[in-house]
């Protein structure tokens, strides 16, 4: 039990946790990579429109989420899912998706 004093400072109250960056960026990269998977069931159904439009956002949104990834780890805020959301980022772009998979296709095509 604290006796307070009419001339005593208040307790200082610690501050807010800051905010899990590097989390942010994991969750929204996830939701891109949902949105790449929607766009090429969108183009196998014929709907090539749809599906080259929700692509192009995805990857501008992915570039969105690397670049929050790199954030967290630079700022210290939350390190290691921004770790996982850079790397997320990478897979979920359907640019770079294309490049990984075309690399593959020739390796095994040799």
């Amino acid at each position: 039990m604290t006796i307070e004093y009419p001339g005593d400072e208040p307790a200082v109250q610690p501050a807010p946790a800051a905010p899990r960056l590097g989390l942010t960026a994991v969750v929204l990269a996830a939701a891109f990579g949902v949105l790449v998977g929607v766009a090429v069931a969108a183009a196998a159904e014929g709907d090539h429109a749809t599906g080259t439009a929700l692509a192009w956002f995805a990857i501008v949104g992915t570039v969105f989420t690397f670049a929050l990834g790199v954030a967290a780890v630079v700022l210290h805020r939350g390190r290691r899912w921004g770790v996982v959301a850079i790397i997320l980022s990478l897979l979920a772009n359907p640019w770079i998706l294309t490049q990984i998979l075309s690399f593959f296709a020739t390796l095994t095509a040799s």
